[in-house]
């Protein structure tokens, strides 16, 4: 229940620039009635932040887009004068041999640095996102704010085909029998659909949400296939 808490904090502490002022004071009042309502169960405190977690995905995917864009633009530019003459050097080297920086957030080139250059590069890149971010922040609300608001607009409308395709699937959901093992399966998908908008979950994949309503209509024709294999066949030796 804590660790939810301090996720709900983490959306709150981290909001994206011109997000809707009644939005932000939302979020703020149930963050205060949280430390004064112990009876919350986590499902309620999960479905508090799914509920902010659709309006506030629209503008966090906006951002991001801006970020990385920044990112793979000046990434280097606000990395290399923060390194050492040593690790400058070695981190030259390894782009010679096809290295990139998003290379470097995935850690997969930890063994051509060593533990010590390691150290160091982890405190670089996060003094680069933080001024990244700076730089992102300002452009967003200065020259760029058209540009970022018409990219909110665009994830508004995803998110309007997302919460299309989650009701589809909760009313396909609706026609199967009690007990029925979809219903387990599409609660669990559109469950994690949600959660991802939040932080309670792994980033969202459009595609998955876009064909989970066929996946499951192929899921029933298989279910309903494989539902008379394990029952023994009975042979009337009698009458045959």
């Amino acid at each position: 229940m804590q660790s939810t808490i301090e996720l709900f904090h983490h959306l709150y502490n981290n909001l994206p620039p011109l997000l809707p002022e009644e939005i932000i004071f939302a979020m703020k009042k149930e963050l205060s009635d949280l430390e004064n309502n112990s009876d919350l169960t986590l499902v309620e405190l999960e479905d508090i932040m799914i509920k902010f977690g659709y309006e506030v995905w629209p503008w966090n995917q906006a951002y991001k887009y801006f970020l990385t864009a920044a990112t793979d633009q000046l990434g280097n530019h606000f990395l290399l004068p923060r390194m050492s003459d040593g690790l400058r050097a070695k981190y030259l080297a390894f782009q010679e041999f096809g290295g990139t920086l998003g290379d470097l957030h995935s850690g997969r080139p930890a063994s051509f640095f060593t533990s010590e250059e390691r150290a160091e590069l982890c405190e670089k890149l996060v003094d680069m996102r933080l001024h990244l971010k700076e730089y992102v922040n300002r452009s967003v609300i200065g020259e760029s704010k058209s540009q970022y608001l018409n990219k909110v607009e665009e994830y508004k409308n995803l998110i309007e085909k997302i919460k299309f395709n989650l009701e589809s699937l909760r009313n396909f959901m609706e026609k199967e029998e009690d007990g029925s093992v979809l219903i387990g399966e599409i609660n669990a998908k559109i469950k994690n659909f949600e959660h991802s908008l939040c932080l309670l979950g792994s980033e969202m994949d459009y595609e998955a949400v876009c064909q989970a309503q066929d996946f499951f209509v192929g899921r029933k024709v298989e279910l309903s296939r494989m539902k008379g294999i394990n029952i023994p066949m009975q042979i009337d030796f009698f009458n045959s």
